[in-house]
């Protein structure tokens, strides 16, 4: 039974912070499990399990031992709030303050549980309405729509195809760091010149630049493949 008591009270900064990683993992298709969830929070798996439990009776996610969790209704509205906040914050965070991407989630998540809707709505109208986050998410709309986020990893390509970055994998702020200073990021249009089936590195063209790169970056770049129709 839902605990309504609780259900009509405020959310906590750890359950948002929990709403607000399972949304992320579902937005992408993948199923949520309580060791990934832990991983990512820094906490034990018992002791998400613990909060899985709290959250299904307050309403928000569905969840049963073993099978992992999924979000319900209003814990999606819940969560599609709070990862609204985050990725405008980190918009604003990269384009007016100049901070490296790779480093806005963690001041993000600092901001994102105090800032007033009113200055959040300041910095949005601001940045002009961003439709992603620099690491090329969507953003939810202020109604909880959020659009898919398109395309397939760099490895899925063969030799000679061309693609346009759409989202890179943020969870490593090493990686993040490294994709920025190689200008590895959404928008840039790149072709796979060559590809080795020994080592699995590829040869990327940007521009008049070649540059090599390995298993991992191939797979944490996101892309959109550019048809040509002539």
């Amino acid at each position: 039974m839902v605990d309504s008591m609780a259900k009509n009270a405020p959310l906590s900064r750890s359950r948002e912070d929990y709403l607000a990683h399972i949304y992320r993992i579902q937005a992408v298709g993948h199923n949520v499990n309580t060791g990934e969830v832990a991983q990512h929070l820094g906490v034990t798996p018992a002791s998400t399990s613990a909060m899985f439990k709290r959250l299904a009776q307050e309403g928000l996610v569905n969840y049963k031992s073993y099978s992992g969790v999924s979000l319900t209704e209003e814990g999606e509205r819940a969560a599609s709030h709070v990862v609204r906040r985050h990725r405008v914050i980190e918009r604003f965070l990269t384009d007016i303050l100049g901070i490296g991407w790779e480093r806005v989630d963690e001041f993000a998540n600092r901001m994102e549980h105090a800032m007033p809707d009113e200055v959040l709505e300041a910095i949005e109208r601001l940045l002009g309405g961003p439709d992603t986050c620099p690491h090329g998410y969507p953003i939810p709309s202020e109604e909880g729509k959020l659009a898919v986020a398109t395309g397939q990893p760099v490895e899925a390509l063969v030799a000679g195809e061309w693609a346009v970055i759409r989202h890179v994998d943020e969870s490593d702020t090493e990686l993040l760091r490294h994709l920025r200073e190689r200008g590895l990021v959404p928008g840039t249009l790149l072709q796979v010149a060559e590809t080795n089936l020994i080592d699995g590195t590829r040869t990327l063209r940007i521009g008049d630049s070649t540059l090599v790169v390995g298993q991992r970056i191939a797979r944490a770049l996101f892309v959109d493949r550019v048809v040509d129709d002539a």
